[in-house]
């Protein structure tokens, strides 16, 4: 399970950045992505939980986004068996 601090952070960085959950799904969908916008609005406001393939797949699109406007930022990944909450 992803921890609920990282979850908490993949949200603050979306709204510090004027990240949409449009665009940020549309990242997330152009990564292979089944998520609604619905969806992936619940897991950053902690209605649901990400898996951990869906919140590394949202660490992905914002680490994309980042190399394009502010390179020296990244969201960390969360591995296999170092989630613990």
């Amino acid at each position: 399970m992803v921890p609920e601090s990282q979850i908490q952070m993949l949200e603050l960085y979306r709204q510090c950045d004027g990240l949409t959950i449009e665009d940020l799904w549309l990242r997330c969908f152009e990564l292979g992505g089944m998520n609604t916008q619905l969806q992936l609005d619940a897991f950053l406001h902690g209605a649901n939980r990400p898996t951990l393939h869906e919140h590394n797949l949202m660490a992905i699109a914002f680490n994309e986004y980042f190399m394009e406007f502010d390179p020296c930022r990244s969201v960390p990944y969360v591995e296999d068996g170092s989630a613990s909450n």
